[in-house]
């Protein structure tokens, strides 16, 4: 510790040997061999502002924490805190990031849980703090994977890249820049967050911990500083210029700091006023730690939203296999000749009852994260005729609402379900915007290209606009509003993540997303779609009053009975000669005795060993090129696999007879 002993100004002080390791973009070396990156940058303005001469020692990550353990480095950068940790090295007290751990696969991969580790190969930096919390959550969960250790962050995406890891667990910043460059996925899933700090021997002075905390925490506190204009462009997700005020504040600022001289006499009043500072540190940390506990909270709201979306997809699954039994008997009944008026309209009530159901199940696959996103052509005026009511008692008696519809309004292609989320949205943040009161008005028109509204020949699009008398938002948030967790409102009161997916979908779908506001007088928001060519009786989903009959051979795949028996009797009302089956080995056996099939219905979630996607493949397998209509209860997200098989249409249940009739109608004749 010969280094450290000697204060700055001695004329005997040797340079102050600081730990580099290349973890870009916070610590590493440019195409000139410099060090560059978040922490060079800090890390020169701190110890130059201290008096200290310091030069660079290179070493891979786990030599580098030995060699500070044995006194061999004065000064490592870039260390997660651990308790573990805490009783090997000093820390410096002040943080000077947050990040979360990021997880990294290649695209074959996919990851939406904890649980998705399992028998996982995952790259990760030896001795580093994702690899103490990886094990930890291995540990936790009782999930067994195989860890590859790497002597630096780059080489565990090179494992990736090579094949020798289906994941890697790393920092954000670097995960981010990786993934872009080499087409990598980043999953949805939140890890964990740890601060990052200086560290240094356990027995360096207790003189320059103080200083280096101090200086840290003056740096964080300064409008201006090295510290901030580092941050900003390496810890941020884009590089821009800094202002040139910002540039010349800082000239001025260095030029003031050099001229004054006397870095002795600053050092020792800093040592004075340490009791003071130190207590406003400790406050800042506290907030800070604060901070930490809110994004653990998040992470585990997020497993904890996961696990209610499975338990929301297997009770749809069931629900939408009796509304299945129901809407098939109910439709037999109702072809039934001998009906009365009365027992037709008991029928058709029953059988609308069902279709509401239906809906229902739909919008809990769409919490669950399973819903099938159906693009189908479609008038907004009449999608928001259906929900009107609905939207108006989500509303307080103190907000009252109107509704405007343009006369021969265009068609769009858009997923229905997705649209009324959208405005469902909308209409509830403008009541957060309306405490005391206020007025709504929800009105869709037709655009001319010309940026007119009319019903005129140029039309191609249709605008949703939402228009309320809150609080409106202020100017320097408005270009804010849609990223994800961005909210004006209280702690506790909002996500954050309305708005954000609000332009998920209108982007997806191909049109524009537009906000005005002006404060404390009311905000508007515009969404554009466009103007679809397709007709509007080819609405997805949409019954069909026309008797496509059929005499084709149809084989019937459903382990459930009541499902079967009235899939099966709807198909032979139909005309075509139905064989059944229970599950996928019962229907491969009768492939071998049949004469051959023309068609094959299948459900997707059997009992047995062959379900799923791999029974559907092995059916092509096996059936040849025979068109495939898979029926499923549980959305469409398993269905991602069968993308490259043709003539495979995929159904959700319950399906009405005429519609299932008119898709394997069109299917054979295709």
């Amino acid at each position: 510790m010969a280094v450290l002993a000697a204060l700055p100004g001695q004329g005997n002080a040797d340079p102050l040997r600081v730990g580099f390791y290349e973890n870009p973009p916070k610590i590493f070396r440019d195409e000139k061999g410099q060090p560059t990156g978040f922490w060079p940058e800090v890390t020169e303005a701190i110890l130059t502002g201290l008096g200290y001469d310091f030069e660079y020692i290179d070493c891979e990550w786990e030599t580098c924490l030995e060699m500070v353990r044995q006194g061999q480095l004065d000064l490592m950068p870039d260390v997660a805190f651990s308790e573990e940790r805490a009783q090997q090295f000093q820390f410096i007290n002040e943080a000077l990031i947050y990040s979360w751990s990021t997880i990294v696969t290649s695209e074959k991969v996919e990851i939406a849980s904890l649980q998705d580790f399992e028998g996982k190969r995952i790259a990760v930096l030896a001795n580093s703090i994702q690899e103490r919390d990886l094990s930890r959550v291995l540990r936790e969960e009782g999930l067994k994977s195989k860890l590859i250790w790497t002597s630096s962050v780059q080489g565990a995406i090179d494992a990736i890249l090579v094949g020798d890891a289906d994941m890697a667990i790393t920092n954000t910043f670097f995960a981010v820049k990786m993934a872009e460059q080499n087409s990598l996925r980043i999953p949805e899933l939140p890890f964990q967050v740890n601060s990052y700090h200086y560290i240094v021997p356990t027995d360096a002075p207790h003189s320059f911990v103080q200083a280096m905390n101090l200086a840290s925490y003056r740096q964080q506190m300064t409008f201006g500083s090295e510290f901030h204009s580092a941050e900003y462009e390496w810890i941020s997700f884009h590089k821009a210029p800094l202002p040139g005020w910002l540039t010349t504040a800082a000239l001025i600022t260095a030029s003031v700091l050099l001229l004054s001289g006397a870095l002795i006499f600053i050092l020792r009043r800093v040592v004075q006023a340490r009791t003071s500072d130190l207590a406003t540190t400790v406050e800042a940390l506290s907030a800070e730690m604060d901070l930490r506990k809110k994004a653990e909270k998040f992470a585990l709201e997020t497993q904890k939203f996961d696990a209610i979306g499975r338990l929301v997809g297997g009770v749809a699954h069931d629900f939408n296999n009796l509304l299945s039994v129901i809407m098939g008997n109910l439709e037999l009944l109702k072809d039934q000749k001998e009906l009365d008026a009365t027992s037709q309209k008991f029928t058709d009530q029953a059988l609308l009852a069902t279709k509401r159901g239906a809906k229902l199940t739909y919008d809990l696959l769409s919490f669950g994260r399973r819903a099938q996103l159906v693009p189908q052509v479609l008038r907004i005026d009449l999608v928001l005729g259906g929900i009107e009511e609905m939207l108006r008692r989500t509303l307080p008696e103190n907000i009252s609402v109107a509704f405007s519809y343009d006369p021969d309004l265009k068609a769009v292609l858009l997923d229905q379900g997705q649209l009324e989320n959208a405005i469902l949205n909308l209409v509830l943040n403008a009541r957060d915007a309306m405490p005391g009161g206020g007025r709504l008005t929800l009105s869709v028109s037709n655009l001319s290209s010309d940026g007119t509204e009319g019903r005129e020949p140029l039309v191609d699009q249709v605008v949703v606009s939402v228009t309320d008398t809150g609080i409106g938002i202020k100017e320097e948030a408005l270009n804010k509003v849609f990223e994800p967790f961005f909210t004006t409102k209280e702690i506790d009161k909002g996500s954050g993540m309305g708005l954000a997916m609000v332009h998920g979908f209108v982007t997806q779908s191909g049109g524009q997303i537009r906000i005005h506001s002006i404060w404390e007088q009311g905000t508007t928001v515009e969404l554009r779609f466009p103007v679809t060519s397709e007709e509007l009786e080819t609405v997805a989903g949409s019954d069909t009053s026309t008797e496509l009959l059929g005499d084709e051979k149809i084989l019937l795949v459903e382990d459930d009975e009541d499902v079967r028996h009235a899939l099966s009797k709807r198909l032979s009302a139909s005309g075509f000669n139905v064989t059944e089956a229970s599950n996928g080995a019962a229907a491969l056996e009768l492939a071998t005795s049949s004469t051959g099939f023309d068609l094959l219905v299948t459900d997707l979630t059997m009992p047995g060993s062959i379900q799923g996607v791999d029974w559907v493949r092995q059916a092509r397998d096996t059936f040849g090129e025979v068109p495939i209509v898979v029926l499923t209860g549980y959305g469409s997200d398993a269905l991602d696999g069968l993308s490259d098989l043709s003539r495979c249409l995929l159904l959700n249940k319950p399906i009405s007879g005429p519609v299932l009739i008119s898709k394997i109608r069109h299917l054979l004749e295709d």
